[in-house]
């Protein structure tokens, strides 16, 4: 348990697909709000204030992660919203999935290539 004084030591897990959504760093600063908060019932102006952007770029980047089925939105009529994390498995199919998960794979290629080449290299210095 911890007291008044000491802060929590949570940490959050970003989840490699959250990569496929190409989220700019607005959306992504919302995300990583939302996730330490677990459910944030912020006004959209404290929101924007915390995370330091204007109320119009909070609502811009609050809609995409909806869209993205990344957070669920609960409106309460003369309160605030609740902003909360969608689990993984509810999240929407990216529209680019394809090409993205095609250049996730290249990538891995060259770093496989790269250390099966660096550890040639190695192996080559210490047998001369």
């Amino acid at each position: 348990m911890t007291t008044p004084t000491e802060l929590p030591q949570r940490m959050i897990f970003v989840h490699s697909d959250l990569d496929l959504y190409g989220l700019d760093p607005y959306e992504f600063r919302l995300y990583a709000h939302i996730a330490r908060r677990g459910k944030c019932y912020s006004s959209l102006k404290t929101l924007a204030k915390i995370c330091n952007m204007s109320v119009r770029r909070a609502q811009y980047g609050l809609k995409a992660l909806e869209s993205f089925g990344l957070i669920q939105k609960e409106i309460r009529r003369g309160k605030t919203d609740i902003y909360q994390l969608t689990p993984r498995n509810q999240w929407k199919t990216p529209e680019k999935i394809e090409e993205l998960e095609a250049e996730r794979k290249k990538v891995k290629e060259t770093l496989a290539a790269k250390f099966a080449s660096s550890k040639q290299i190695k192996i080559n210095q210490i047998e001369s």
